[in-house]
């Protein structure tokens, strides 16, 4: 691995000082190394949006202005810019929310020097997303500094603005210190760093519409969250994962699972085939699945772009918007179930088992299966003393492996006899007072239309939603 490391000020980084045909002598840019370091800053095809907002500038502007008052002597530390250097360009792989700050507070404050006119001609914004907030921040930023103009150029020093440069010859380096090191005033969630894992491994001629396809796609968290749990929670190779309070683990997991750990190749869709054979001996094959498998291996690039988008997809037709006129039972669940209290954990592991299923048999008896990992999947809400916590989701799917149920059936009637061998218990206590619990029990019991009494519950219910979910469909 070579790496160049080097100390500069946001002036030097500005003012044309990584340009080795113009600059010489003292105004180069060395590293530590002796080696100067030379490049036009650029911003890739596949990096996300600029989109720091006002609490992010307001956040700067106040560091910058409590350093300057307790610190005046002292340079204020920027952190690290990760560049990669190729082809006479140094691309910017984590710094460019802060450099594009920069270079709005340059435009601003230093409106004839150097800096400005650097500027102007460098970094290029396509995204419609970073163009409208560079608009917004630069309106912004002129608000703020109009009432007192000389102050804030006395106080904003680009000399005294100081970074540490990383600089790889290989895009894989960078992009491993980039996945280890993320410190941006926006802390990059798991999808985002996946996105740039992905992108940079399509081929430059087609990593534009790749991106735009990436941008389509709106907030993965909750989709990825839902394939997370569908890929670790599986009996043969069970894996915990962190609490959704240790942010760090959990995207440390997102990145080693859908960047780290996928492989290198083509696109590839695994899924189930039905093979006909008549008696005559001729063979017929039918697809079973239209798209991607949950826990199939992933290669970077192509493949896992399509498979998050695939499911993505999913996830925004069957529980983020559901437009199913065509299958009212499962949709006014559905819309049930989002509006259940004290049941997000669940909720999380209901999703995963949803994804899981319409991946491999499609709408195929979707309301009756959607109502059965109902009952599964949420009994722990009656089961449980008390609330249901995060811990406790994991420990239920060692017991009882709903995902496993789902992923290794065949065909709908095989995994509804898995689901259909699990026994509803009910804890009788706090059903005698405005619980949560109790108020659970008494939704279910107006949805599903049980003509159960509370003080019924705890000798009736689990044998009365068993025979609804079992019976016919809504």
């Amino acid at each position: 691995m070579t790496v160049q490391v080097a100390t500069c000020s946001a002036a030097q980084l500005f003012s044309g000082h990584l340009l080795g045909d113009q600059v010489t002598g003292d105004a180069r840019i060395l590293s530590s190394d002796g080696t100067a370091i030379v490049g036009e800053l650029t911003i890739p095809e596949y990096q996300r949006p600029y989109c720091w907002q006002d609490t992010q500038l307001s956040a700067l502007l106040q560091d910058i202005t409590a350093h300057s008052r307790h610190r005046p002597a002292l340079s204020y530390y920027l952190g690290s810019l990760i560049l990669h250097q190729a082809h006479g360009q140094l691309n910017i792989i984590d710094g460019q929310q802060r450099i594009t700050t920069l270079a709005l507070m340059g435009c601003l404050l230093q409106p004839h020097s150097e800096i400005q006119a650097s500027l102007l001609q460098g970094l290029e914004y396509e995204h419609p997303i970073s163009q409208q907030q560079i608009k917004h921040n630069l309106k912004w930023l002129k608000e703020n500094f109009s009432s007192q103009p000389e102050y804030w150029q006395g106080l904003v020093d680009f000399n005294k603005l100081q970074f540490t440069l990383v600089v790889t010859q290989s895009e894989d380096d960078a992009y491993r210190f980039f996945e280890t090191q993320n410190t941006g005033g926006v802390r990059l969630g798991g999808p985002d760093i996946i996105k740039a894992h992905h992108l940079r491994a399509v081929d430059k001629l087609h990593q534009k519409p790749f991106a735009k396809q990436w941008e389509s796609l709106g907030k993965l968290d909750d989709t990825v969250s839902a394939l997370l749990k569908g890929r670790y929670w599986q009996r043969i190779s069970m894996r915990e994962l962190p609490s959704h309070q240790q942010k760090k683990q959990l995207r440390d997991c997102i990145v080693s699972e859908f960047a780290q750990l996928t492989g290198k190749g083509e696109d590839i869709a695994f899924g189930r085939t039905y093979r006909y054979t008549g008696l005559s001996g001729d063979v017929s094959h039918h697809q079973a699945q239209q798209g991607y498998d949950v826990r199939q291996p992933l290669n970077a690039g192509v493949n896992t772009i399509r498979y998050l988008s695939y499911f993505q997809g999913l996830y925004n037709d069957y529980w983020e918007k559901p437009d199913l006129p065509h299958l009212p039972g499962y949709h006014s669940l559905i819309v049930w179930l989002k509006g259940m209290e004290g049941c997000g954990y669940l909720e999380g592991l209901y999703k995963a088992c949803l994804l899981l299923y319409i991946s491999q048999f499609g709408e195929n008896q979707l309301e009756l299966a959607a109502k059965k990992l109902f009952l599964v999947v949420y009994s722990r809400r009656v089961s449980n003393q008390k609330a249901v916590r995060e811990k406790s989701i994991y420990a239920f799917t060692r017991e009882y492996p709903v995902l496993d149920w789902i992923g290794l059936s065949y065909t709908p009637e095989q995994c509804f006899a898995y689901l259909d061998s699990f026994v509803l218990m009910v804890e009788g206590s706090n059903l005698d007072k405005n619980s949560v619990k109790k108020r659970f029990m008494d939704k279910v019991c107006e949805f599903f239309v049980l003509e159960l009494k509370p003080g019924q519950y705890k000798e009736s219910f689990a044998q009365a939603i068993t025979l609804k979910v079992a019976g016919d469909p809504l």
